[in-house]
């Protein structure tokens, strides 16, 4: 598929984000940020999905607060956060409030 798209074809991307899921869940932390780093490399070159850049930043953000980098995923979902409002994304849509969510519980964790 690679071959035929090319190496940052946003395609590409959407599917190294959906491996890192899937590693994600069978808790394979480096595969899954392999592949979210490769898919955030994409789709922050392409500039034409910011949504598929900030449920990256989101689920990078996710594995440092699963392996307790609460400070590291503070900055992931932070800036997860400004990307979804570039896209036009409200606090009431659920991924926002979500990221919301994630960053009150990193901020609370940090400051105890």
């Amino acid at each position: 598929r690679k071959l035929k798209l090319g190496g940052n074809d946003i395609e590409i991307g959407k599917t190294l984000f959906g491996m890192g899921i899937i590693f994600a869940a069978i808790n394979d932390s480096e595969m899954a940020m392999d592949c979210y780093s490769g898919s955030l490399e994409i789709s922050s070159h392409d500039g034409s999905n910011p949504k598929l850049e900030a449920q990256t930043l989101h689920q990078i953000g996710c594995v440092h607060a699963e392996n307790c980098n609460y400070k590291e995923a503070l900055q992931n979902w932070r800036t997860c956060l400004s990307k979804y409002r570039e896209g036009g994304l409200r606090d009431d849509h659920y991924m926002v409030a979500c990221t919301l969510g994630n960053i009150e519980m990193a901020e609370n964790v940090l400051n105890t």
